[in-house]
């Protein structure tokens, strides 16, 4: 990777996960919970820095995780119950405030626990090669997050609101938009029943 490209990470773990029983960025998974493990995966990517948006039970997660401990960057979004949209222009104005020379910023989701660090490379290393348009995930007919977004978007990120994300600059038909395949890595965790099909699928293998 170029080390003149500077790629923020924003992994956005704020939402209340009222759809399952217990805090979803807790619920556990590999050797410890989801939210962890995703640290750990975008750890292991070219990334230059990683953030975690937090908004409900934030300071019971950040203790869970022993973050301070780790020297993770963390962002509390105290209206998180706007919704996502809020929390992705709430975490883009801060990374900004901090490091305002960031090439792009690649926005990830803690509860898609199969995201592999490969993966999240490619996305990057498109992005090195196209550095004025968005990567983006193939879902069959649309593009979702993972997605980079060039510094020509941060203001527009900073604008977002609802719970739609990102959705309205991804789907904007006047942003160029490169969409990769992430095939099975791309499933997200909702509900309990979603959570017990991924404990199946991957044959129950958590260490905890």
């Amino acid at each position: 990777m170029k080390k003149d490209v500077a790629i923020a990470v924003l992994i956005m773990a704020a939402g209340a996960s009222r759809r399952m029983d217990g805090i979803k960025q807790l619920m556990p998974w590999k050797n410890s919970n989801f939210l962890m493990e995703t640290i750990k995966t975008i750890q292991n990517t070219n990334a230059t820095s990683i953030y975690v948006v937090l908004g409900s039970n934030a300071d019971f997660i950040t203790t869970q995780c022993g973050l301070k401990e780790k020297d993770i960057d963390v962002i509390v979004n105290s209206n998180w119950e706007n919704g996502l949209g809020d929390s992705i222009a709430q975490g883009v104005k801060v990374l900004l405030k901090q490091r305002p020379t960031f090439d792009g910023v690649l926005i990830c989701l803690a509860d898609q626990p199969l995201l592999s660090f490969e993966y999240l490379n490619s996305l990057i290393e498109e992005f090195i090669k196209h550095p004025l348009k968005i990567i983006a995930t193939n879902y069959d007919k649309k593009v979702g997050v993972p997605a980079l977004f060039p510094k020509l978007l941060f203001e527009k990120l900073c604008t977002l609101k609802g719970d739609f994300g990102a959705k309205e600059i991804l789907n904007d038909k006047s942003n160029v938009i490169i969409s990769l395949d992430a095939a099975n890595q791309i499933i997200d965790i909702d509900t309990n029943l979603e959570y017990q099909n991924l404990l199946n699928r991957t044959n129950n293998t958590l260490n905890t």
